[in-house]
C-alpha cells in the first residue's frame, strides 16, 4: 500500500525514454554478437567435415598396421563401393583391401570388407581431392605414388574458414584453414 500524499500514485513501468534505450542497448549487443556467432558457427561447421575426414584417415591407417593388409579410403555415393571420382562431397567408405586392384571394393578371396561408411556432407559443401582414393600399406605409409591433398569448401564462408586436409607419404593428416572463396 502506498502512502503517498493524495493526487500522487505510484508509477507501475516505464518510460518511453528508458524503453528507447534499453532497446538501443540490446540492438547494440545484438549487432555485435550476431557476426561472430555467425563466423562460429562456420568455423565449427568446417572442423566438423574435416574432423570426420581425418578420423576416416587416421581409422584407415590403424587399421592396416593392426590388420597387416592394406585399408582404402574412396570416395562412394553408395556407402559400398568406390566411385571413380575425385568428388569426395557424396561420402566415403574405409574398407580392407586385399585383393587387386588397389582402390576398389572387390569380392575376391578373402571379400575387401567396408570397415566404416560416412554419408554426404551437408548440403553446399563440397569436398574435392587431387585422388580418387587414398590407400594405406600394413606399414602405415601411403601406397599412393604422391601425397593426397583434400580442399574443402563450405557454402556462404567468410573469412578463413574453408580447410585443406593433405596427407603425406607417411600417412599422416594435417588440417589448415584456408581463404574463401
Amino acid at each position: 500500500m502506498c502512502r503517498c500524499p493524495p493526487g500522487l500514485t505510484r508509477n507501475r513501468g516505464m518510460t518511453a525514454v528508458e524503453l528507447l534505450f534499453t532497446m538501443a542497448i540490446a540492438g547494440l549487443v545484438l549487432a555485435l554478437a550476431v557476426p561472430n556467432f555467425r563466423d562460429f558457427v562456420q568455423n565449427n561447421r568446417a572442423a566438423e567435415e574435416a574432423n570426420a575426414l581425418v578420423g576416416a584417415l587416421a581409422l584407415a591407417r590403424s587399421e592396416a598396421v593392426t590388420r597387416g593388409v592394406p585399408v582404402t579410403v574412396c570416395a562412394s555415393t553408395d556407402n559400398a563401393t568406390c566411385a571413380d571420382d575425385m568428388d569426395w562431397s557424396t561420402g566415403w567408405i574405409v574398407f580392407t583391401d586385399v585383393n587387386a586392384p588397389i582402390g576398389a571394393v572387390d569380392a575376391g578371396d578373402p571379400p575387401d570388407t567396408v570397415l566404416r561408411a560416412l554419408p554426404e556432407l551437408r548440403n553446399g559443401s563440397e569436398l574435392t581431392a587431387n585422388a580418387n582414393f587414398v590407400s594405406y600399406g600394413a606399414n602405415g605409409f601411403l601406397t599412393n605414388a604422391a601425397a593426397v591433398t583434400f580442399d574443402l569448401a563450405i557454402p556462404e564462408c567468410t573469412g578463413n574458414h574453408n580447410r585443406t586436409i593433405t596427407v603425406n607419404l607417411q600417412g599422416r593428416g594435417a588440417v589448415a584453414n584456408t581463404a574463401c572463396d
